[in-house]
């Protein structure tokens, strides 16, 4: 399980914080939980996208009120 699927992990991040982000100051949503890496993806089209570390999501998410930059 990924660790910030994980309520045990350090890293988890709760499901509602998880749907509201932006990438490069537009509306974003984070794909991938069960990959090595998570994807910010424009919405709505996904045309414009960023991988990103778990603990650089966790990170964002909580430090930076979910504004990832590509």
């Amino acid at each position: 399980m990924n660790p910030v699927n994980n309520p045990k992990s350090k890293y988890y991040v709760p499901t509602e914080r998880r749907a509201i982000v932006t990438l490069d100051g537009k509306r974003a949503q984070i794909i991938g939980w069960s990959n090595d890496f998570a994807t910010v993806t424009q919405l709505p089209d996904g045309k414009v996208s960023a991988e990103f570390a778990w603990t650089t999501v966790e990170h964002v998410i909580k430090n930076s009120n979910g504004e990832f930059n590509a």
